[in-house]
Protein backbone atom coordinates (compact mmCIF):
# COMPACT_ATOMS: atom_id res chain seq x y z
CA UNK A 1 0.00 0.00 0.00
CA UNK A 2 1.33 3.35 -1.14
CA UNK A 3 0.86 5.96 1.62
CA UNK A 4 0.49 9.95 0.38
CA UNK A 5 2.97 12.31 1.08
CA UNK A 6 0.37 14.03 3.61
CA UNK A 7 0.02 11.00 5.48
CA UNK A 8 3.86 10.65 5.43
CA UNK A 9 4.12 14.15 6.59
CA UNK A 10 1.37 13.07 9.73
CA UNK A 11 3.27 10.42 10.61
CA UNK A 12 6.97 12.01 10.83
CA UNK A 13 4.97 14.98 12.88
CA UNK A 14 3.70 11.98 15.30
CA UNK A 15 6.70 10.72 15.94
CA UNK A 16 8.85 13.88 16.53
CA UNK A 17 6.06 15.12 19.12
CA UNK A 18 5.61 11.78 21.49
CA UNK A 19 9.67 11.80 20.68
CA UNK A 20 9.89 15.29 21.88
CA UNK A 21 7.68 14.25 25.31
CA UNK A 22 9.64 11.39 26.17
CA UNK A 23 13.12 13.25 25.53
CA UNK A 24 11.78 16.25 27.52
CA UNK A 25 11.05 14.06 30.67
CA UNK A 26 13.46 11.21 30.05
CA UNK A 27 16.52 12.63 28.22
CA UNK A 28 17.29 12.41 25.18
CA UNK A 29 20.57 10.43 25.49
CA UNK A 30 19.82 8.19 27.75
CA UNK A 31 16.79 7.33 25.31
CA UNK A 32 17.35 4.45 22.74
CA UNK A 33 15.35 4.47 19.38
CA UNK A 34 13.20 1.56 20.88
CA UNK A 35 12.19 3.63 22.91
CA UNK A 36 11.37 6.62 21.09
CA UNK A 37 9.50 4.46 18.92
CA UNK A 38 7.39 2.87 21.73
CA UNK A 39 6.37 6.69 23.18
CA UNK A 40 4.87 7.18 19.44
CA UNK A 41 3.73 4.24 19.56
CA UNK A 42 5.32 2.52 16.20
CA UNK A 43 7.88 0.07 15.58
CA UNK A 44 11.59 0.81 15.46
CA UNK A 45 11.61 0.54 12.04
CA UNK A 46 9.07 3.13 11.80
CA UNK A 47 10.87 5.90 12.95
CA UNK A 48 14.51 4.65 10.53
CA UNK A 49 11.81 4.97 7.14
CA UNK A 50 11.42 8.76 9.03
CA UNK A 51 14.58 9.39 9.85
CA UNK A 52 18.32 7.95 9.20
CA UNK A 53 19.46 8.54 12.26
CA UNK A 54 19.12 8.95 16.04
CA UNK A 55 20.80 12.53 15.42
CA UNK A 56 18.31 13.08 12.80
CA UNK A 57 15.43 12.70 14.93
CA UNK A 58 16.95 14.89 17.57
CA UNK A 59 17.35 18.01 15.36
CA UNK A 60 13.80 17.50 14.28
CA UNK A 61 12.45 17.15 17.93
CA UNK A 62 14.89 20.44 18.42
CA UNK A 63 12.92 21.75 15.48
CA UNK A 64 9.51 20.94 16.49
CA UNK A 65 9.54 21.91 20.25
CA UNK A 66 11.44 25.05 20.27
CA UNK A 67 8.90 26.39 17.59
CA UNK A 68 6.36 25.34 19.80
CA UNK A 69 7.52 27.95 22.34
CA UNK A 70 8.41 30.57 20.33
CA UNK A 71 4.62 30.34 18.97
CA UNK A 72 3.57 30.48 22.85
CA UNK A 73 5.27 33.48 23.19
CA UNK A 74 4.12 34.81 19.89
CA UNK A 75 0.76 34.37 21.15
CA UNK A 76 1.09 36.62 23.78
CA UNK A 77 0.00 40.30 23.33
CA UNK A 78 2.69 42.70 24.13
CA UNK A 79 0.85 45.41 25.13
CA UNK A 80 -0.84 43.84 27.48
CA UNK A 81 1.03 43.93 30.72
CA UNK A 82 -1.17 41.09 32.53
CA UNK A 83 -1.14 38.69 29.30
CA UNK A 84 3.03 39.40 29.68
CA UNK A 85 2.82 38.78 33.37
CA UNK A 86 0.69 35.76 32.81
CA UNK A 87 3.15 33.71 30.03
CA UNK A 88 5.98 34.55 32.82
CA UNK A 89 3.98 32.74 35.71
CA UNK A 90 2.87 30.15 33.46
CA UNK A 91 6.29 29.29 32.38
CA UNK A 92 7.32 29.67 36.52
CA UNK A 93 4.96 27.44 37.21
CA UNK A 94 5.41 24.40 39.83
CA UNK A 95 3.15 22.61 37.00
CA UNK A 96 6.21 23.13 34.21
CA UNK A 97 7.90 22.01 36.85
CA UNK A 98 6.26 19.05 37.32
CA UNK A 99 5.39 17.93 33.75
CA UNK A 100 8.71 18.40 31.21
CA UNK A 101 6.76 16.39 28.72
CA UNK A 102 4.50 19.15 28.56
CA UNK A 103 6.66 22.03 28.56
CA UNK A 104 9.37 23.78 27.41
CA UNK A 105 12.35 21.89 26.00
CA UNK A 106 14.90 24.52 27.18
CA UNK A 107 15.30 23.44 30.61
CA UNK A 108 14.87 19.51 30.07
CA UNK A 109 17.06 19.70 26.78
CA UNK A 110 19.37 21.93 26.63
CA UNK A 111 22.48 20.49 28.41
CA UNK A 112 21.98 17.64 26.19
CA UNK A 113 22.43 19.55 22.97
CA UNK A 114 25.66 21.17 24.37
CA UNK A 115 26.94 17.82 23.78
CA UNK A 116 24.85 17.16 20.46
CA UNK A 117 26.75 17.30 17.18
CA UNK A 118 26.81 20.78 15.15
CA UNK A 119 22.89 19.87 13.09
CA UNK A 120 21.72 19.43 16.58
CA UNK A 121 23.66 22.81 17.54
CA UNK A 122 22.48 24.94 14.73
CA UNK A 123 19.12 23.64 15.17
CA UNK A 124 19.01 24.91 18.69
CA UNK A 125 20.56 27.99 17.78
CA UNK A 126 18.05 28.81 15.25
CA UNK A 127 14.86 27.89 17.26
CA UNK A 128 16.60 30.28 20.38
CA UNK A 129 17.10 33.23 18.16
CA UNK A 130 13.73 33.02 17.27
CA UNK A 131 12.26 32.72 20.55
CA UNK A 132 14.31 35.51 21.52
CA UNK A 133 13.03 37.91 18.99
CA UNK A 134 9.15 36.99 20.15
CA UNK A 135 10.49 37.51 24.09
CA UNK A 136 12.23 40.94 23.02
CA UNK A 137 8.86 41.84 21.31
CA UNK A 138 7.23 40.91 24.40
CA UNK A 139 9.81 43.01 26.40
CA UNK A 140 10.53 46.16 24.19
CA UNK A 141 14.48 44.99 24.58
CA UNK A 142 16.74 42.71 23.66
CA UNK A 143 19.11 42.57 26.38
CA UNK A 144 16.38 42.07 29.04
CA UNK A 145 14.90 39.05 26.47
CA UNK A 146 18.27 37.55 27.10
CA UNK A 147 18.07 38.00 30.57
CA UNK A 148 14.37 36.93 31.09
CA UNK A 149 15.12 33.75 29.04
CA UNK A 150 17.71 32.82 30.84
CA UNK A 151 16.47 33.20 34.58
CA UNK A 152 13.36 30.87 33.17
CA UNK A 153 15.40 28.25 32.24
CA UNK A 154 17.16 28.62 34.82
CA UNK A 155 14.66 28.87 37.38
CA UNK A 156 12.68 25.74 35.82
CA UNK A 157 15.90 23.49 35.66
CA UNK A 158 16.92 24.38 39.42
CA UNK A 159 13.47 23.89 40.65
CA UNK A 160 13.68 20.60 39.17
CA UNK A 161 16.10 19.14 40.70
CA UNK A 162 14.93 20.15 44.14
CA UNK A 163 13.23 17.82 46.30
CA UNK A 164 10.73 20.08 48.22
CA UNK A 165 7.70 21.92 46.75
CA UNK A 166 7.93 24.31 49.13
CA UNK A 167 11.67 25.40 47.97
CA UNK A 168 10.38 24.73 44.17
CA UNK A 169 7.33 27.74 45.10
CA UNK A 170 10.17 29.70 46.64
CA UNK A 171 12.71 30.06 43.60
CA UNK A 172 10.36 30.37 41.37
CA UNK A 173 7.85 32.95 43.44
CA UNK A 174 11.06 34.84 43.65
CA UNK A 175 12.34 34.69 39.87
CA UNK A 176 9.16 35.77 38.76
CA UNK A 177 9.15 38.76 40.71
CA UNK A 178 12.63 39.42 39.19
CA UNK A 179 11.28 39.31 35.89
CA UNK A 180 8.41 41.53 36.38
CA UNK A 181 10.53 44.27 37.92
CA UNK A 182 12.91 43.73 34.71
CA UNK A 183 9.84 43.84 32.55
CA UNK A 184 8.40 47.33 35.14
CA UNK A 185 5.47 44.76 35.24
CA UNK A 186 3.85 44.96 38.72
CA UNK A 187 0.53 43.38 39.31
CA UNK A 188 0.46 42.48 42.85
CA UNK A 189 -2.52 44.89 44.89
CA UNK A 190 -0.73 48.32 45.89
CA UNK A 191 -0.75 48.52 49.71
CA UNK A 192 -2.42 52.07 50.55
Amino acid sequence: MRYTNEYKEQARAKLVDAGGRHAKKHGFINSGMADLAEAAGVTTGSLYKHFNSKSDLFVAMITAELKRTADMYGAVDAADPVAVSRALADYLSTSHVQRPDKGCPLPSLTPEIGRADDAAKQAFEEGVKTIHVKVAALTGNSDIAWAVMAQNVGAVMLARALRSEAMQRELLSAVCHAGEQLLSIDTRPQEK
